[in-house]
């Protein structure tokens, strides 16, 4: 699987840093996957509140690395 682009994860995420791109990148995550995180932490996703449901592991990756991201 090729690497996500920059642009492709901008349109998702807007401006990202060089090492939030490769640590994305890095995780092996699709899109979709980069998708549900930032949904997730935004407070728009379906899993939110939800109680005990997992969260998958590239989700849980992106979610990380967004979160580091933030500070």
């Amino acid at each position: 699987m090729p690497a996500i682009s920059r642009e492709s994860l901008e349109k998702i995420l807007g401006p990202i840093d060089d090492n939030s791109l490769a640590a994305i990148q890095d995780s092996g995550a699709s899109l979709r996957d980069v998708s549900e995180a930032k949904a997730i932490a935004d407070g728009k996703s379906d899993i939110v509140g939800q109680g005990e449901q997992a969260i998958p592991g590239p989700v849980k990756q992106v979610l990380t690395i967004l979160s580091g991201a933030r500070r």
